[in-house]
């Protein structure tokens, strides 16, 4: 198995959603391959927060509901943060923010990771060639060439009855 197709069934096996063989192969190469195992690791205990917020959400009570939404809106402030979408009010008080709140700069920490882990994922799974291109050519010169036959097939059967004609115009002169 290579580290691109481990990444792709990262999220099969951690919903238990792979065959036995697959299974198997993507434990193979989570044991030998360390740099596929951080990565792991990661994605994992990311999804995993992400279920518990979930189900935290799920179950709690209105009063509770009322801190979520607090909660919330520091996650989207964190999260417009991390992508730069804030003005300059708003950036300073997350900063302050994450200065004087651990638990913040950690989730600040692994979201950062997580996009650093996106990112170069989606840059290895980016085709090195255009393969698009190289394809029509291919297609085009093919049909020029099926077109070029198709032209020399005309001509030579156009000189084959013009030569029959002839040879039965002179026939029928010389009867």
């Amino acid at each position: 198995m290579t580290c691109e197709q481990f990444e792709t069934l990262m999220h099969f096996y951690l919903d238990n959603e792979l065959s036995s063989a697959m299974k198997s192969a993507f434990e193979k190469h989570l044991s030998e391959c360390k740099l596929c195992r951080e990565k792991y690791d990661t994605f994992k205990t990311i999804i995993t927060q992400l279920r518990e917020s979930y189900k935290k959400i799920k179950n709690s009570n209105p009063a509770v509901k009322v801190q979520n939404s607090e909660q919330q809106m520091i996650n989207t402030s964190i999260s417009a943060y991390i992508d730069n979408e804030l003005d300059l009010n708003e950036n300073v008080k997350i900063k302050k923010m994450i200065i004087s709140k651990p638990d913040i700069r950690n989730k600040i920490e692994k979201i950062n990771s997580l996009k650093v882990l996106l990112k170069e994922s989606f840059r290895k799974t980016q085709p090195t060639q255009d393969y698009s291109k190289q394809l029509l050519r291919k297609i085009y010169s093919t049909n020029k060439r099926e077109h070029n036959k198709e032209i020399v097939l005309t001509i030579v059967s156009f000189i084959v009855l013009s030569i029959i004609w002839i040879v039965m115009l002179v026939s029928a002169i010389s009867i």
